[in-house]
């Protein structure tokens, strides 16, 4: 039984007016009664708060920098504005492949290139609609994640034609995804292998590898699918993870390279290859990506300010990194300028999370500082940034946390680090994935430059107790480099300095300049109370030896 027309309600979304007015003309031939229209993804969405749409049938572009068919069809399904068994058809008339194959990722129920026939049209919609109808009780318990009844509602489904069974097979291998269950998934497919595509097949089972931490078993499935398809994005896909963490990167970034610029407008492929990128230090793939990650998702319902906060602070890693001064200074001007730009971007300025530009821009500013060895300057500005957090914010906002972390792991304070990482695990802060991935990459670093500084700290102090001075020197320098602008040993190397000029008595040069130049970090740097505390202390005996003046 095909589409019941006269009984359905069908909405068509489409900018260019002249196609929608064709497109009405079509299915009112085919017996429609109720076809509605929208000439944008905004107003369709409105429309579908407020109505019931048994099929949409909707173009991919809707207008430059506007929401567009595959954002639509998200925000549809994420919300639940529409029902389990609606018919969603995308049209386009781009036929580039990167435009196809998106289309086909994003799963809509089928997908139309222009120019078409009533005829055409009138196949596909009957086929879909046909689908869902069959499957219309496993799709609704599926669509509230009632799994055993999804499961249920298929076993009810007998003598199921052949052209279902594939999509059945879709749905049980999801379920067992979802729970975890590969050993299963790996039987239930390997007992239909002889039935299914083998392109299909390959692909699950190497998805099913990848889940179980078989990289070879997963690289061979993916190099199976390539054979028959050299295109096929989502076989890329599992070969980059795969190599990624079999330790193979070049081979890894190759293949994420080549699944963007085959399907590139995949939302969690720019994320993959923000992530291999990142772990390979491919910082040309990382700042590309990050972008790409901001701009497909910024008209979406999966819109996080993370995105750009992740995009902008990869460009400063990438200047952290670079082998020239040219290349440090060609990645920091674009992030400035990324900055200076944001104040106008709606998708910024229009944000239903917590964050603060200005606060973001002044730790932005100061990671530029301590790139430039301006390291006082950097430290003032993360105190200030802090400060401004606490005042501004009854919670710590997850936006701002990883760009403050990167600025306090850049300047060696590996306290404030600990003690922003008990204040995200106290509020239970939810990080997206990337976000997620750098915090605990942030954290494994910290903490191994922090076991090392702590006990070489420690060290130096046992050393001043003994009256071993010169000993004590060199360790409070070793620590200092692992943290150059901390106060603390800071205070402890100029008390060393003091020890030794006062027990040597005569004037020594080079210590004279070397505790003027750790005064200099003490007197410019903002610091804790007990710090400043202990180094008012010092200033009678700083003055008498000249290493301060009035």
């Amino acid at each position: 039984m095909g589409v019941p027309y006269q009984d359905v309600n069908i909405l068509i979304v489409e900018d260019q007016r002249p196609f929608l007015i064709l497109l009405k003309g079509l299915l009112t031939n085919l017996g429609a009664k109720d076809v509605m229209t929208a000439t944008s993804a905004d107003q369709a969405i409105r429309f579908c708060r407020n109505h019931r749409v048994d099929i949409i049938v909707c173009d991919l572009h809707l207008g430059t920098n506007k929401k567009n068919g595959f954002e639509l069809y998200q925000e549809l399904q994420y919300r639940k504005m529409v029902s389990a068994g609606a018919v969603f058809l995308l049209i386009s008339a781009d036929a580039t492949r990167p435009i196809v194959l998106g289309s086909l990722e994003h799963k809509p129920d089928d997908y139309l290139l222009k120019p078409f026939s009533q005829a055409q049209l009138k196949s596909r919609l009957n086929k879909s609609w046909q689908r869902k109808q069959y499957f219309l009780n496993v799709l609704q318990a599926m669509s509230k994640q009632e799994y055993k009844a999804a499961i249920e509602a298929l076993d009810k489904l007998k003598d199921m034609p052949a052209p279902y069974q594939r999509m059945a097979l879709e749905i049980r291998l999801e379920i067992l995804w979802h729970e975890n269950q590969y050993e299963k998934a790996l039987t239930l497919l390997n007992s239909h292998s002889d039935q299914l595509p083998t392109q299909w097949a390959q692909l699950s089972l190497g998805k099913t590898y990848l889940a179980m931490r078989k990289f070879s078993d997963a690289i061979q499935c993916a190099n199976k699918v390539l054979a028959l398809n050299q295109f096929d994005p989502e076989a890329l896909d599992i070969l980059a993870q795969a190599k990624s963490a079999s330790q193979q990167p070049e081979e890894a970034l190759e293949d994420i390279r080549r699944a963007i610029k085959n399907s590139p407008y995949s939302l969690q492929r720019q994320i993959l290859a923000s992530r291999i990128a990142r772990d390979n230090n491919d910082y040309e793939l990382l700042t590309e990506a990050t972008k790409a990650t901001w701009q497909l998702s910024k008209n979406t319902i999966f819109k996080q300010v993370n995105y750009w906060c992740n995009h902008i602070s990869s460009l400063l890693d990438a200047a952290e990194a670079a082998e020239s001064k040219a290349q440090r200074h060609r990645f920091q001007q674009e992030a400035l300028l990324q900055l200076q730009r944001a104040g106008h971007d709606e998708a910024l300025t229009r944000l239903e999370e917590p964050f603060s530009l200005d606060i973001f821009d002044m730790i932005m500013h100061a990671r530029v500082d301590a790139i430039d060895g301006n390291l006082i300057n950097a430290k003032r500005s993360l105190m200030d940034s802090q400060m401004a957090i606490e005042n501004q914010f009854e919670l710590y906002p997850a936006s701002l946390a990883p760009s403050s972390m990167q600025l306090m792991v850049d300047l060696g304070e590996f306290e404030e680090v600990n003690q922003l990482l008990q204040t995200l695990a106290s509020q239970n802060t939810e990080l997206d994935d990337s976000s997620r991935m750098l915090v605990r990459s942030m954290s494994k670093q910290v903490k191994e430059s922090e076991q090392q500084y702590t006990h070489i700290n420690r060290r130096g102090i046992q050393l001043y107790q003994q009256e071993k001075y010169a000993e004590a020197k060199a360790a409070f320098n070793s620590a200092l480099e692992l943290s150059p602008v901390n106060a603390g040993i800071a205070l402890n190397l100029l008390q060393c300095l003091i020890k030794l000029m006062t027990n040597n008595g005569k004037d020594d040069g080079a210590m004279i300049k070397e505790a003027r130049q750790v005064y200099k970090i003490l007197n410019h740097a903002p610091m804790r109370e007990q710090h400043q505390s202990k180094f008012d202390g010092l200033r009678d005996e700083l003055l008498r030896l000249g290493i301060a003046t009035l």
